[in-house]
């Protein structure tokens, strides 16, 4: 007994990229707070000293970031304190 198989057309639907029926796009609810990356890397160095953390690693993980974030926040905190120095 041989069953017939059923074929689809495949539909391919184009979507505009910007499509210009739009007069006001939506806006997320919450707005963008501008953060002071000196104020972040001196909180991510406190939590560090504060023995909570072992390392980099652990204080990434906790905060849910990546580990190369911390590691820039941290790098921003050394070049202020050796900017400080030669003034």
């Amino acid at each position: 007994m041989r069953l017939k198989r059923l074929h689809r057309a495949a539909v391919i639907e184009v979507i505009p990229w910007n499509d210009s029926s739009e007069s006001d796009p939506e806006v997320s609810g919450t707005p963008k707070i501008p953060r002071d990356p000196l104020k972040l890397a001196r909180y991510y160095q406190s939590l560090l000293d504060s023995g909570q953390f072992e390392n980099r690693a652990a204080l990434a993980r906790f905060l849910g970031v990546s580990r190369t974030k911390v590691t820039q926040a941290l790098k921003r905190l050394n070049k202020v304190s050796t900017s400080n120095e030669f003034v």
